[in-house]
C-alpha cells in the first residue's frame, strides 16, 4: 500500500481528527477509577466520538467489537472492553482510541483519522511501575523529536530503543507504529527497534506525513503472545506493560503532535 502525502489544504481536518482522538483518550483516562468496567468507559467514550460527529475508528475494524482498546497490566494492547473487567487500586490501565472525521476533498470522501494511546495508574502503583509509564512516554517523545523531514523511520526507531536500553525494558517487537492515510493503518511500518532496518529497507520521512509513534514498553522480557479471544496481546511472562502514542503531521516546520491536548 502507498504511503499517503496529504496536502496542505487538508491540515486543519487532519489536526481535527488528532484533537477529537486526543480528548476522547483523555476522557477515558479520567473514567479510570477503581469499581470501573472497561465495558463502561468504551461505551461513554464512544458515545463522547459520535456526539462530535465523528466516528470512533476501532468500531467494526477487522472485527474489532469495541471503540476503544482497553489493555489491563500484563495486557499489551488491543484489549477487549467488558462489562466483567473491573478496574482496582494498583492496577495499570492502556488506552488505545482512534477517532474518524470524514470530509470531502477535491470532489473525493476522505477518512482523516487520529490515533493515541497513553497507559494510566489506576490509584497508586509503585516506583518501579512508575519509571516504566515515565520511560516509555518520554521514549514517545523522543521518538516525536526526529519525525522531521530528510530523517528517517530507522531515527525514530534508534530514539525509542536508546530509552528502553537504559533502564532494561523489554521492548515488544510484534507491533510497532505506523502511517496513517485514508486507511486506518498504513505503511510505513515503524518498529520500535532499529534492528528491524537490518533486513528492510528503510524510508524518508517527507512533508505531508502522517505517522503514528507508539512505543510499547515491558517490565520484563519483549516476548508476547496473543489470547484466544483473538485479539487481546499479553506479555509471555505476565509482566506489566506500558503503551503510549501520538499521531504526527509532518510539516515543514517539523512535527505537528495532532493528538496532544493541554492535558497530554
Amino acid at each position: 500500500m502507498p504511503i499517503t502525502i496529504y496536502e496542505k489544504d487538508q491540515f486543519e481536518l487532519i489536526k481535527k481528527a488528532g484533537r477529537l482522538a486526543g480528548e476522547a483518550r483523555d476522557l477515558a483516562c479520567k473514567l479510570a477509577k477503581p469499581g470501573t468496567s472497561t465495558w463502561a468507559i468504551d461505551q461513554e467514550v464512544e458515545k463522547w466520538i459520535r456526539d462530535q460527529g465523528a466516528i470512533p475508528t476501532f468500531k467494526g475494524y477487522m472485527g474489532f467489537p469495541g471503540s476503544v482498546c482497553v489493555s489491563i497490566n500484563h495486557e499489551v494492547v488491543h484489549g477487549i472492553p467488558n462489562k466483567n473487567r473491573i478496574l482496582t487500586e494498583g492496577d495499570i490501565v492502556s488506552f488505545d482510541v482512534g477517532v474518524t472525521v470524514k470530509e470531502k476533498f477535491n470532489g473525493s470522501e476522505w477518512n482523516y483519522i487520529g490515533d493515541t494511546a497513553r497507559t494510566v495508574p489506576v490509584g497508586e502503583i509503585t516506583p518501579q511501575i512508575q519509571k516504566l509509564l515515565e520511560a516509555t512516554n518520554t521514549a514517545l517523545f523522543k521518538g516525536i523529536e526526529v519525525c522531521k523531514s530528510g530523517n528517517t523511520i530507522k531515527n525514530i526507531s534508534e530514539a525509542v530503543c536508546n530509552i528502553a536500553k537504559k533502564d532494561n525494558f523489554g521492548i515488544v517487537r510484534m507491533f510497532g507504529g505506523h502511517g496513517v492515510g485514508t486507511n486506518y493503518h498504513e505503511e510505513p511500518f515503524i518498529p520500535n527497534w532499529p534492528e528491524y532496518f537490518m533486513q528492510t529497507p528503510d524510508t524518508d520521512i517527507k512533508t505531508g506525513m502522517l505517522l503514528c509513534i507508539e512505543p510499547m514498553f515491558n517490565l520484563g522480557s519483549d516476548d508476547v503472545r496473543k489470547l484466544k479471544d483473538n485479539w487481546t496481546i499479553v506479555t509471555a511472562d505476565h509482566k506489566l506493560s506500558a503503551h503510549f502514542e501520538h499521531t504526527i503531521l509532518i510539516t515543514e516546520e517539523g512535527p505537528c503532535i495532532t493528538t496532544k491536548t493541554k492535558e497530554n
